[in-house]
C-alpha cells in the first residue's frame, strides 16, 4: 500500500484523481452487486464496474480536482466553520448537481451506445431522488472536508466516503433504468409496479 502511494503521488494531480476516483467508483460498484446478489445465484456484471471505472477515471476524478480548486480559489481557505459551510453550499447547488447530470447522461450513453432518449429518461427517474439523497450525505462529509483536508488529498477523502456514495449511485442508476424501461400502463398499475423498481443495495 505504501509503494502505491508513492507512485500515485509522483502521477500529474489529474491522473491521480482521476486513477483513484476508478478503483473507487469500480468498488462502490462491486459492493452494491455484492448486496443484490444476496441470496441469488447470479454473475457479476463485470461490463458494470468497468463503466463505473472508466466514469470515475474519465469524469469524476478531473472534475472534483477541477472543482475544488475553484471552490477553494473562490473563497479561500476554511479557517472556521462558516467558511467551510459556505463552500459546502456552493458546492452543493453548483458542482454536485451538474455532476450527478453529466454522471446519468455519460454512464446511459455507455450502456445504450448513444441512445439520447435513454440518458433523458435515465435523467428524470433518477436524477432528483440521487440529488435529494446526495443532499443529506454529502454537506456534513464536505464540511469536514473543506475544514481539515488539505486541497491535494481533497479527492482522495471525497473518494474514500463516496466508497459509500458509489455503491449507493450503482442502485440509483440501476433503478432509474428499470423506472426507464417499465412500459406505459394505467396509473393504478404502475403505484403497484414502481416501488419495487427503486430499490437500494441490500433490499428486496
Amino acid at each position: 500500500m505504501a509503494a502505491l502511494s508513492a507512485r500515485l503521488g509522483k502521477l500529474a494531480p489529474v491522473a491521480r484523481a482521476g486513477l483513484t476516483s476508478c478503483v473507487v467508483m469500480s468498488a462502490g460498484d462491486v459492493i452494491c452487486q455484492s448486496l443484490q446478489r444476496r441470496g441469488k445465484n447470479t454473475p457479476y456484471d463485470w461490463n458494470r464496474t468497468a463503466r463505473f471505472g472508466l466514469i470515475g477515471l474519465t469524469l469524476h476524478g478531473p472534475y472534483f480536482l477541477w472543482g475544488f480548486r475553484m471552490i477553494d480559489e473562490r473563497f479561500g481557505p476554511a479557517k472556521n466553520l462558516g467558511t467551510a459551510i459556505r463552500k459546502t453550499a456552493f458546492g452543493q447547488v453548483t458542482l454536485f448537481p451538474c455532476y450527478l447530470a453529466a454522471f446519468f447522461t455519460y454512464i446511459t450513453l455507455l450502456e445504450t451506445g448513444g441512445d439520447f432518449k435513454a440518458a433523458t429518461d435515465k435523467l428524470k427517474n433518477g436524477f432528483a431522488q440521487a440529488y435529494a439523497v446526495g443532499t443529506l450525505f454529502w454537506p456534513v462529509a464536505n464540511v469536514v472536508n473543506f475544514m481539515f483536508v488539505p486541497p491535494t488529498s481533497r479527492v482522495l477523502y471525497v473518494n474514500g466516503a463516496g466508497l459509500v456514495w458509489n455503491a449507493m449511485l450503482s442502485a440509483f442508476n440501476a433503478g432509474a433504468a428499470q423506472a426507464a424501461t417499465l412500459p406505459e400502463l394505467p396509473v393504478q398499475v404502475q403505484q403497484q409496479v414502481q416501488p419495487s423498481t427503486g430499490r437500494r443495495c441490500g433490499k428486496e
